[in-house]
């Protein structure tokens, strides 16, 4: 079997998953405890400084793999509109990944 962990030092970021393909019940990545498997990836998941993300695998089945990284928190905006108007405002979705970890 395989394990390896990723210690992260950064807060305040969130996951973005470019993409997730495991073997579903048997090969899992942990983020804060929390297991994903198959094609559930950890996408917006914060992951705690100092609680290492872990991926362990059976090696009997193979799957693509999964390729993550952490992406900045979007800021809140507030738009303020005259009165006939609600205000809203739209962030992104899906900044792009500066740093990555990927397992093939």
């Amino acid at each position: 079997s395989q394990r390896c962990s990723i210690n992260v030092n950064e807060n305040g970021k969130a996951i973005s998953v470019e993409s997730f393909q495991t073997e579903s019940g048997y090969d899992k990545l942990f983020v804060n405890g929390e297991a994903f498997s198959g094609s559930s990836g950890p996408a917006g998941k914060y992951p705690s400084t100092g609680r290492p993300i872990t991926w362990t695998s059976d090696e009997i089945v193979a799957s693509p793999g999964w390729k993550i990284c952490l992406t900045a928190a979007v800021p809140t905006t507030t738009v303020t509109m005259p009165p006939t108007e609600a205000p809203s405002s739209t962030p992104p979705i899906d900044a792009p990944c500066a740093g990555a970890w990927s397992v093939t």
